[in-house]
């Protein structure tokens, strides 16, 4: 390992004397190990060792940064980015730095997800349980991510960080129309369990044979706990108060309001353990476990310096250098088995899964997302139609104020666009939601 604690110290000098009067600098490596598969067999491996520079820096309140790659020119880079600030446009938002020295506790990562040099049996293993379950055809990819970083403020914060994850997606067919898709993702090889995202990926692709197109009304459904998790991120990403600020949020002067039902606690906790678990933020500030919306109550909005500083608050440890974001979330466990779930609808969908979630607009939460992979219809707890062609279009508070039933097993999950960082997620039961007609 190269010095990197070192280089970000040099890098923050070099910008403070190329005239910088804030300035971050986090120096990672990322050794990463994929292996795609599709028609129940490995396609390609691939493996990267990623090392670069993440650098943030300030003139007068103008804020750029950029990531440099080739650190062999690291100097030359530092002072173009300061150079580009004094011509970049004035930030009134900015508030500056957290002020360090801060003490971090330590975590270990598990030794074994670093030693992983082979994931094929993790994928036969998925690909095998799919089969088992009646698909005929899985597709997917697994990884492996060990993530080191070391990071320098100009405002005292020193510190090392260093996670590792495992992680796999598949998606199981019976036929074109007929999918299920199933996630598994860990922080150590103990708490992994490919089998169980491959039979589930599979149980709902044999359960989904011969969709009919869907009829638009007001359903009461059970969500999964992957499409759960997407909407679970939805609203945790509305709580970044620089979403609030730039009208990119309905949570606009919600604090203290009631914008879900009682059965919902949703927290964000970079300190737990979870595939992106972080001993600090991006200004170094040691993360620590933030109540967003408690019994249905909207608690707090996440903050960096800056935002805290414009709402009176503390910050929330959720930099972001400009937006505060979530780090984990979590939607709190309720008190049903599954079964119970299931049944307490008489009448309506379970829905495993969705894409491609878009607002009509964003201070106000209407929004529409397109369920995918297995669309069940249910009465009395039991499938009776497979479905295909509809669209979820509702209001993400009124969603959220709807759901009167949560699961009491939570999953870690995370996956493409749609649930970028990891949210643990139960089923759980909403009432009267909106569903229309998809686009054909």
């Amino acid at each position: 390992m190269e010095d990197f604690a070192a280089l970000s110290e040099r890098i923050v000098n070099r910008a403070l004397k190329a005239g910088a009067q804030d300035v971050v600098a986090n120096v990672y490596a990322n050794r990463s190990y994929q292996i795609r598969f599709a028609q129940n067999q490995p396609v390609i491996s691939n493996q990267w060792r990623e090392r670069a520079a993440f650098v943030g820096v300030v003139v007068d309140k103008r804020v750029v940064a950029t990531e440099i790659e080739d650190l062999s020119n690291v100097d030359e880079r530092v002072d173009d980015l300061v150079a580009l600030a004094r011509r970049s446009q004035e930030n009134p938002l900015y508030g500056g730095l957290a002020e360090g020295p801060f003490q971090y506790s330590n975590v270990p990562v598990d030794k074994r997800i670093i030693d992983l040099d082979d994931g094929g049996a993790y994928v036969e293993a998925a690909v095998n349980a799919a089969m088992t379950e009646g698909a005929v055809e899985t597709a997917g990819s697994f990884w492996k991510n060990d993530y080191e970083h070391f990071l320098h403020t100009s405002n005292g914060a020193v510190g090392r960080d260093h996670r590792v994850s495992v992680y796999i997606s598949i998606r199981a067919f019976m036929a074109p129309e007929s999918s299920g898709h199933g996630v598994s993702c860990a922080s150590s090889l103990s708490e992994f369990e490919p089998e169980v995202a491959g039979r589930k990926a599979g149980q709902i692709a044999a359960l989904a044979k011969n969709p009919k197109s869907g009829e638009p009304g007001k359903y009461d459904i059970i969500f999964d706990p992957l499409i759960l998790s997407s909407l679970t991120y939805e609203i945790g990403r509305q709580c970044s108060a620089f979403a609030v600020l730039a009208g990119l949020s309905p949570l606009k002067d919600k604090i203290g309001e009631s914008v879900a039902s009682e059965a919902v606690t949703i927290i964000d906790d970079g300190s737990a353990d979870s595939i992106n678990r972080l001993r600090f933020d991006e200004e170094g500030v040691p993360t620590q476990r933030n109540v967003l919306i408690d019994k249905g109550v909207l608690r707090t909005y996440l903050h960096n310096t800056s935002t805290a500083k414009l709402f009176e608050q503390e910050t929330t440890a959720n930099a972001g250098l400009v937006q505060p974001l979530p780090h984990a979330l979590f939607c709190q466990p309720g008190d049903y088995s599954r079964e119970e779930l299931f049944a307490e609808v008489k009448d309506g969908l379970w829905l495993t899964n969705t894409w491609y979630t878009r607002y009509q607009s964003y201070i106000t939460g209407d929004f529409s997302t397109i369920p995918r992979d297995g669309i069940f219809r249910i009465k009395d707890g039991e499938v009776v139609e497979v479905w295909k062609d509809i669209r979820l279009t509702d209001n993400i508070l009124n969603l959220w104020q709807q759901i009167d039933a949560v699961g009491r097993e939570t999953h870690q999950l995370k996956w493409w666009y749609e649930v970028p960082g990891p949210v643990f997620a139960p089923y759980a039961v909403a009432r009267d939601i909106g569903i229309t007609k998809s686009a054909m």
